[in-house]
């Protein structure tokens, strides 16, 4: 029983860590000042956006699911508010 409850916290240890990483990447993400990729119709634009959002990316050594996150984050909803 003991050793079942030692596991489960350190489970939750890990989730927590992953939390907290997740928000200080995020943090240091918004520190760079990416640029919001508006999404009209612009493919210059488009390369332009994810170029620099990669380039952040390089320089924060982030994973890939982080990567998903992170970049997601950085789309704007473009849909007209009514």
């Amino acid at each position: 029983m003991a050793q079942a409850m030692a596991q489960a916290n350190a489970a939750l240890l890990v989730q927590n860590q992953q939390k907290a990483d997740e928000f200080r990447g995020l943090d240091r993400l918004v520190r760079n000042n990416p640029s919001t990729f508006k999404g009209r119709y612009d493919p210059e634009g488009a390369q332009t956006w994810l170029q620099g959002v990669e380039k952040i990316f390089r320089v924060m050594v982030c994973s890939d699911a982080h990567k998903v996150l992170f970049g997601t984050h950085m789309l704007a909803d473009v849909r007209s508010k009514k």
